[in-house]
């Protein structure tokens, strides 16, 4: 995996005039959790249920810095997009950074400013809180696809990450 990471409020553009993106709700489980089984089959992954339950159990309680973001279709009302991300405290500053950790857009919307809008929004809530220093993210070295929007309105960091392996 390599990281983008982007100072907020740097590249934003008004994209999402056709496409509702808006903070998860309650009664979004079944179609968040849809897309995000697609998201870890994407990268060949699977999660127990009762964990996908907790995670979406998170984004609820507002006592919790982690949110999920859902990308609505203009015509039908489905979720066509999800981006989970949360807050964390950085040493180097003292504001605090967003981590945009899941990002997904179904297959057949791609290519449609859905996942740019999806990011966007994360961006106006980081600048929104106004205790938001950077927003960054992660992506699997081979998803190139990805990379394609990410340099549009990211930069490679030029950084590595490393994980401490399972026993």
């Amino acid at each position: 995996m390599s990281c983008f990471v982007l100072s907020v409020g740097l590249l934003l553009t008004d994209k999402m005039s056709s496409i509702e993106v808006r903070d998860i709700q309650e009664g979004d489980y079944d179609e968040w959790v849809r897309l995000f089984n697609l998201y870890l089959e994407f990268y060949k992954a699977s999660l127990p249920e009762e964990t996908k339950k907790h995670t979406f159990e998170r984004f609820i309680n507002p006592e919790i810095d982690m949110w999920s973001a859902v990308a609505i279709h203009p015509e039908t009302g489905k979720i066509i997009g999800i981006a989970n991300y949360l807050k964390h405290m950085y040493t180097w500053n003292s504001k605090d950074k967003i981590y945009l950790n899941d990002l997904y857009v179904d297959e057949e919307q791609r290519l449609k400013h859905v996942g740019r809008s999806l990011i966007e929004y994360v961006f106006k809530k980081a600048d929104e809180r106004g205790d938001i220093c950077d927003v960054y993210w992660c992506t699997d070295m081979t998803n190139h696809r990805a990379q394609l929007l990410y340099t549009k309105v990211g930069y490679n960091a030029g950084k590595f990450v490393y994980k401490r392996p399972q026993n």
